[in-house]
């Protein structure tokens, strides 16, 4: 039994020395610094260094007999339970935020600098589908982009183009002076949205090959929005970080400059 509890401890990164002591207290049930250095054969600095990542980790409890002297107490495994589930979601937001950018990965600039913390968050459902589009023009001063479908978008989410969600965030971007630049893929309800570009302040361009085909690309002026068009998951990757923002915003004017769908 003991063997299997080293094995998890190990598995769940704790250090050897750690383990060791934790045990050892496990054993004991309660014990001064005095008593597991003996019992442990640890060192006094490694084992006082053990101690508080021990007490760091949530797994030890210290209790004062006087001013110099504690004892201590093992608490249970429930505070590296709780680290792993942190851990499991962070890498789970981490999957589907990488999932997100494959499709955009042979346009990168492959001297553009990302930092590897950027902040990104992971909206599912569909009531936030909606939520962070809908909140779009509040977040754009002049211009807004767009790049994907977003006729799988308004599938998805339940909305058409003149759903009443739709007409109000299209006047509330027309209100505002708010110009509109997108890449659409050439479907028949692309076609018809782009006939009336000249009176809805926006530029369509409709192509065969862009980097979203299936999800919905939003530019607002601090984050980037990607709508990810699962009909089964929908879900929204918000990035806020600058400097991928700017190499997305940079991909975009590239395509634009080009000519892509002109």
């Amino acid at each position: 039994m003991r063997s299997r509890i080293q094995d998890l401890l190990r598995l769940a990164g704790l250090r050897e020395e750690e383990i060791a002591l934790y045990l050892q207290l496990l054993k004991l049930r309660r014990a001064s610094m005095t008593e597991l250095i003996a019992a442990s054969g640890l060192n006094v600095m490694t084992a006082y260094r053990t101690m508080k990542r021990l007490q760091d980790r949530g797994l030890v409890s210290p209790m004062k007999l006087n001013r110099k002297q504690s004892v201590f107490s093992p608490l249970t495994l429930r505070a590296i339970i709780t680290k792993l589930d942190a851990d499991q979601r962070k890498m789970r937001k981490l999957r589907l935020a990488l999932a997100g950018l494959d499709s955009l990965l042979p346009y990168l600039d492959n001297e553009a600098k990302i930092d590897e913390a950027e902040p990104v968050e992971i909206r599912e459902g569909v009531e936030a589908f909606r939520e962070e589009y809908l909140k779009l023009p509040d977040c754009c001063t002049d211009e807004y982009l767009h790049l994907g479908n977003m006729a799988n978008y308004w599938r998805v989410a339940g909305l058409s183009d003149e759903a009443p969600e739709e007409l109000a965030f299209r006047r509330k971007r027309l209100d505002r002076g708010i110009y509109c630049r997108i890449f659409n893929p050439r479907t028949p309800e692309a076609e018809t949205f782009a006939k009336r570009d000249s009176r809805e302040l926006r530029t369509s361009r409709l192509v065969d090959d862009i980097p979203v085909t299936d999800d919905y690309l939003a530019f607002a002026d601090a984050h980037v929005s990607h709508f990810i068009c699962d009909d089964t998951n929908p879900r929204v990757i918000v990035i806020r970080q600058p400097e991928l923002i700017e190499l997305y915003r940079n991909q975009f004017e590239s395509m634009w400059k080009q000519g892509v769908g002109a």
